[in-house]
């Protein structure tokens, strides 16, 4: 770049060779690295061009390479990237980080950090030229506004063109093409503290796995006078899988761990005396009283009756979309009208950005994921089943909460 420019070649030596393979100058080296965070260990960083960590989805990769910078008197870390598909991994955990310090979050103060976020501040802005400059910044210059426009126009006529407009042309973060909602109806930074849902009835649900995929038991309520739903939700994977998942998947398990937010259970198996023992610990330390429980009887074997021997009243529910359709269609308008305050629970909302919706014949819909196998909706299919019994018992937990 400094040699092609005469301008830069008037104020900036060169001092990097031109790279054939990688550019060396003395004992300093400039190179690509690969996508592979396990062969990147022992890094001495110096400064890092990361670029477009909104397709990253091991999490690991940047650690290792910001790692690298620790033994440097001062290193420099550049990221840059438009917004993206791929949910609560790095791209998430960055933008909500940089937010907070831009918004003067108290907590989140970094003299370290420099955070430039350029964005629609609403989706719908999207068809107002005056706006595009919000998330363009070189418009005009770097970026052409005539090719702006036409894509826009394009995305007008073409509905199934506008989710990759928003985000890649105005850094507006969504779910992939196919998602049953979009990021902005998932998306709900809200949080309360256990203590404001104590001594409550709830209703319950859970939905059960043996080996790879999550198991989630949660719980709904709500108090009296008001229409807001409070979820809490615990997740279980087997202890002797959570490092091979973690490897393989690119998921960060170990961190959800970590926070309490998932629950590593002894040895190759989900243990479901577990999961039992979550229930009884929101019963007994909180008071948190689930009505009813609702869940798949595919897995539930010896569980369900483990669960009524500690008092719990359990209710089948069928796994088909004549059962989810109502409470699926009362979920998504309670998720975009923000009445579902499920605490911003990462791994809640990563199920929920995966969910795809099936409509059958009969316009009744039921959640699928993804076609990627490391996908999860787990945490969502738990909740849903917790909404069949919201709707089933909605009269009858309203009359008991007052």
């Amino acid at each position: 770049m400094v040699r092609k420019s005469p301008a830069l070649r008037k104020r900036v030596k060169c001092l990097v060779k031109e790279m054939v393979g990688l550019g060396r100058y003395e004992d300093s080296l400039f190179k690509p690295l690969g996508a592979d965070s396990d062969t990147l260990d022992g890094l001495n960083v110096h400064c890092a061009l990361m670029d477009e960590i909104h397709a990253w989805k091991d999490k690991n990769l940047y650690d290792v390479i910001n790692d690298g910078t620790i033994s440097r008197e001062q290193p420099i870390v550049f990221q840059t990237t438009t917004a993206g598909f791929v949910r609560e991994l790095v791209y998430d955990e960055k933008y909500d980080y940089a937010s907070s310090v831009i918004e003067g979050i108290e907590g989140f103060e970094d003299d370290r950090l420099l955070a430039v976020i350029y964005e629609l501040d609403d989706r719908s802005e999207w068809t107002d030229p005056e706006c595009w400059v919000k998330a363009n910044p070189g418009l005009g210059t770097i970026k052409d506004t005539q090719k702006l426009a036409e894509k826009v126009e394009r995305a007008k006529r073409l509905p199934s063109a506008v989710g990759n407009l928003l985000t890649k042309d105005f850094n507006v973060r969504d779910t992939p093409a196919g998602s049953w909602m979009t990021f902005d109806d998932i998306d709900n930074d809200e949080t309360y503290d256990i203590e404001e849902i104590r001594d409550s009835y709830a209703i319950g649900g859970c939905d059960l796995s043996a080996t790879t995929d999550l198991t989630c038991a949660t719980l709904i309520v709500m108090k009296p006078g008001s229409e807001k739903k409070y979820v809490l939700q615990m997740y279980f994977l087997p202890e002797e899988l959570l490092e091979k998942r973690v490897r393989e998947d690119k998921i960060p398990y170990d961190k959800w761990r970590d926070r309490g937010l998932l629950t590593a259970c002894p040895g190759h198996q989900v243990r479901y005396s577990d999961v039992t023992a979550w229930f009884v610990k929101q019963l007994r330390e909180y008071g948190i009283r689930p009505l009813w429980i609702y869940y798949d009887r595919a897995l539930a074997g010896y569980w369900v009756e483990e669960m009524e021997n500690q008092g719990f009243t359990m209710v089948k529910c069928a796994q088909g979309a004549i059962t989810f359709s109502q409470p699926m269609r009362m979920l998504e308008a309670d998720l975009k009208s923000k009445k579902v305050n499920y605490n911003n629970n990462p791994v809640l909302k990563w199920c929920l950005t995966n969910t795809n919706a099936k409509i059958d014949d009969n316009d009744n819909i039921r959640p699928i994921k993804g076609q990627s196998p490391r996908l999860r909706i787990d945490g969502m299919v738990s909740l849903l089943n917790a909404y069949v019994g919201l709707c089933e018992k909605f009269v009858d937990y309203k009359t008991l909460i007052g």
